[in-house]
């Protein structure tokens, strides 16, 4: 069967590998085959004007909204226009990913204004994301359900604060949304130019958020298993690789001339698995009341003592020296190594946002528990979909549908990750576009299962 392309047709289409009847809900009253679009084009526009006003209104009432700089990245960005570098004036960094400075430096140029460019800039990157969640959950077969997932990313409370953040949590979900979208044309009709398109958007992930290095090597090798004959598993595997290697290749060899070594990730690594796992964090999981804030400033002035007495030499050298002295911790105290895995993974699918201001006002509390009523409800309905997904895949003795297939090796690989890394709430945003399609997923077993429909069958 002919997959569609577009967002306003039913996608039915199964990789050859699959037989039977399809493992999506059919939530529409009419066929694969009717020419009636299932989401019309007047109700996209009018979620994506949605979308526009109510993220235009955050940016407008959340005080200093772009103007922090947190991570580095504005300041990257204006050094990369003013002196046309990476870094420190003339001193070239990989502390941080390129891509996201890289498209922030064009709105440096604009000055005074480039604090709207950059608004602008975020504004443009949500309406695509939302405009591809719809896209893509009706591809996944949720039909008009598909609305519901752009609402849900539009009103996500995680997606709404970063996006007034100057941070990577916003191109980091667009690009998310993307590399499913491409693995999923993959797995319907496995090709070379749609392996060449996956790999592309895969490398520029990567280069916005290394963890999808990881989804990378995770997907190449799912990916030859969907095709139906060696040949063309060969040719699957050799293009996705080889594109995802072609957009990586030039931030390798820049930090191989620039910094001598050839990095594909960033100089940052090294910090982020140290700050989870040092005698201080381990001793605050131990002794710390529950609820208590660890405050790791005292911990990183130690470190940049240690740092100047110990790698002098460079970015590089205290790369290394952190993951060393993450690795020595972590095997003196391997109990406490895998409890501190255990409370970054909880940290990382928590519903409530953690404390981080021990004299927080009640303003702040209750917008954190209203946050986390928020969701226990989201995740609630995710885990119902997921079940209902995996229970149907293992009746019928078939692979998951693409949906899970996808959306779980994407949620698997950044939660092993940040199990390991320094973890928090933020850190999951590119995962809520494949939680609310899950939660779709269980909202329609819970309509179907009222009234009598196998949409799951």
């Amino acid at each position: 069967m002919r997959a569609g392309m577009g967002y306003d047709r039913v996608v039915r289409s199964r990789s050859p590998m699959e037989t039977g009847p399809p493992l999506v809900p059919d939530l529409t009253p009419h066929s694969a085959s009717d020419d009636r679009p299932v989401v019309r084009s007047a109700a996209i526009v009018g979620l994506l004007v949605l979308t526009i006003v109510a993220r235009g209104a955050a940016l407008l009432l959340v005080p200093d909204a772009l103007t922090a700089d947190p991570d580095g990245y504005a300041q990257l960005a204006g050094n990369l226009w003013e002196h046309g570098t990476l870094g420190s004036g003339q001193t070239p960094t990989a502390y941080r990913p390129p891509l996201y400075p890289l498209m922030l430096a064009p709105c440096k140029a604009l000055g005074e204004w480039s604090r709207w460019a950059v608004a602008l800039l975020h504004l443009a990157m949500v309406a695509t994301t939302v405009w591809l969640v719809v896209r893509l959950g009706v591809r996944w077969g949720l039909g008009r359900l598909a609305l519901l997932a752009g609402v849900l990313v539009t009103c996500d409370p995680i997606l709404s604060a970063q996006s007034a953040q100057m941070m990577t949590e916003t191109p980091a979900t667009l690009l998310a949304v993307a590399v499913l979208g491409a693995m999923t044309s993959v797995s319907q009709r496995p090709s070379k130019r749609g392996a060449a398109v996956a790999g592309v958007l895969t490398g520029l992930a990567a280069l916005c958020r290394p963890t999808f290095l990881v989804f990378a090597v995770m997907a190449a090798l799912v990916l030859p298993w969907l095709a139906n004959s060696w040949r063309s598993r060969l040719a699957v595997l050799a293009v996705y690789a080889g594109s995802v290697a072609a957009v990586l290749t030039p931030w390798v060899v820049r930090n191989q001339r620039q910094l001598g070594h050839p990095i594909p990730a960033t100089t940052h690594g090294g910090f982020t698995l140290l700050l989870g796992n040092n005698p201080q964090f381990y001793q605050y999981l131990r002794e710390a009341p529950r609820g208590s804030v660890w405050d790791n400033g005292s911990f990183q002035r130690q470190w940049n003592r240690s740092v100047a007495a110990h790698a002098p030499g460079g970015e590089w050298e205290r790369d290394r020296l952190a993951y060393r002295q993450a690795r020595r911790n972590i095997a003196a105290e391997p109990a406490m190594f895998g409890w501190s895995c255990a409370v970054r993974v909880a940290r990382f699918w928590s519903p409530l946002p953690h404390q981080v201001d021990p004299d927080e006002g009640p303003l702040r509390r209750w917008a954190r528990y209203l946050t986390a009523a928020w969701y226990v409800g989201v995740l609630a309905l995710a885990i119902v979909g997921l079940t209902a997904g995996f229970w149907q895949s293992l009746r019928q003795g078939r692979r998951p549908p693409d949906w899970l297939l996808w959306g779980m090796l994407l949620a698997a690989t950044f939660t092993a990750v940040h199990a390991l890394y320094w973890s928090n709430l933020r850190m999951r945003a590119p995962l809520m576009p494949v939680v609310v399609l899950a939660l779709c997923y269980g909202f329609a077993w819970f309509r179907d299962g009222r009234s009598g429909r196998k949409s799951l069958s």
